[in-house]
């Protein structure tokens, strides 16, 4: 069985760290706990056995509650092997970085090197334009193609 517990966006990643420290010292029997990345503010949970919120393994700061019913494994399917993001940029969109030297800067895609998962950016509010190549995971889609 799959749950989705509700969290507080931003606390997905250290709810389920405290929870699972707190499964482990219990005799909740959860097999697994999944944080997406595409998925805020939720956290899914597999378990064995049917859960109970009242119990106390799953009072954990941020946990906001859960979500009713169970969630089959087609609906998580996407979850588990997620498109990556350079999928989804092409040349000329809008991205904000959201690591490194430049993190929160506004940038335009320049060139994509799909093989090595890098991409080319020129930053917006720079005064004279420099080229910076970053790693895929390291950028956020803001807009599509710039028009």
């Amino acid at each position: 069985m799959i749950y989705a517990f509700r969290t507080l966006v931003g606390q997905e990643k250290n709810v389920a760290r405290l929870l699972a420290r707190n499964v482990k010292n219990s005799e909740l029997e959860v097999n697994s706990i999944l944080v997406p990345d595409t998925l805020r503010g939720y956290i899914l949970v597999e378990t064995s056995s049917k859960i109970d919120m009242q119990d106390p393994a799953l009072k954990v700061p941020n946990l906001r509650g859960s979500v009713e019913g169970e969630i089959s494994f087609e609906e998580i399917k996407g979850f588990l092997n997620p498109e990556p993001i350079i999928a989804s940029v092409k040349k000329g969109s809008i991205v904000e970085l959201i690591s490194g030297p430049f993190k929160g800067e506004k940038a335009k895609v320049v060139r994509i090197d799909e093989s090595k998962e890098e991409v080319v950016l020129e930053l917006i509010e720079a005064a004279i334009p420099i080229p910076v190549t970053v790693k895929g995971d390291q950028i956020r889609l803001i807009q599509k193609e710039a028009d």
